[in-house]
């Protein structure tokens, strides 16, 4: 009979938000306190820990929200208990959940709150492969997926500040494509968008997109863009004032959705 393992680590070796020295702190602490620690290599490479440690009733993930995406993918249900350090660039559900930073989180793992919360489960499928996922922050296309991949490609040496400085040049080559769209087994309806957000928590990497947001509503939030790039780029400045003075996205709750692409292009699962 297999013996289940109490605790386990996987703690995010290339994330943008850590340096070498504190990856050091954060592994010399988990495995001081007896919890085994494994540190990723590649992107990717959390699914494959977390599917070979499948066994542990706790899962303790030290990243982002690309991390914890990777581990959760990786997990059949019922899932065993997660915790999270957050250690990413973004960590948008890190910030709904009030952990602020990776130091302030350690003691939360002897002491931290129990929660549940909503997921987002996916089925994607391309001209190539299908393949089932799991998110617990966010899905996009369009727009906001092109910053993501500009973010990381191009400005990750900028930490937290790569997003809001590549959602600003962004805006600048910012279009319009052509989707089937359907919330909740409603009929599908063509839409002309620059992009969408289907989010689980209030946060888009570290900004408040979704401020009514609710983790455990049963419902995602979902923003359909359509600005062009002056009122994106004036969107942008009102989420990062936080004052939310110009909003022209169209907002909704939904419980399920189905998008299709008129041609391939990016969909960015976090």
């Amino acid at each position: 009979m297999e013996t289940k393992q109490e605790r386990f680590a996987i703690l995010n070796g290339k994330s943008g938000y850590k340096n070498q020295s504190e990856n050091l702190i954060l592994r010399t602490y988990l495995e001081g306190n007896g919890i085994p620690c494994k540190v990723t290599d590649f992107p990717g490479h959390a699914k494959e820990i977390a599917r070979e440690r499948s066994n542990a009733q706790e899962i303790i993930v030290v990243g982002g929200d690309g991390t914890l995406h990777e581990v959760l993918s990786s997990l059949s249900f019922p899932f065993p208990k997660i915790r999270l350090v957050p250690a990413g660039t973004g960590n948008s559900l890190a910030r709904d959940l009030g952990l602020g930073s990776w130091r302030m989180s350690l003691d939360k793992l002897i002491w931290g709150k129990e929660l549940k919360i909503d997921l987002m489960s996916l089925e994607v499928k391309t001209t190539e492969e299908s393949f089932s996922c799991v998110s617990a922050s966010t899905v996009c296309f369009g727009f906001p997926a092109k910053v993501t991949q500009m973010a990381n490609r191009s400005f990750k040496r900028f930490r937290k500040f790569c997003y809001p400085i590549a959602a600003g040049l962004g805006s600048f080559v910012n279009t319009r494509e052509s989707y089937m769209i359907s919330y909740d087994q409603s009929s599908s309806e063509k839409k002309s968008l620059t992009g969408a957000i289907l989010n689980n928590s209030k946060h888009v990497a570290n900004f408040v997109a979704f401020p009514n947001a609710d983790l455990s509503d049963g419902k995602f939030d979902v923003a359909e863009l359509d600005a062009g790039s002056i009122k994106q780029s004036v969107h942008n400045l009102s989420i990062l004032s936080k004052t939310y003075f110009y909003d022209p996205p169209n907002r909704l709750k939904a419980t399920s959705s189905s998008v299709k692409y008129e041609r391939p292009s990016l969909l960015m699962i976090d």
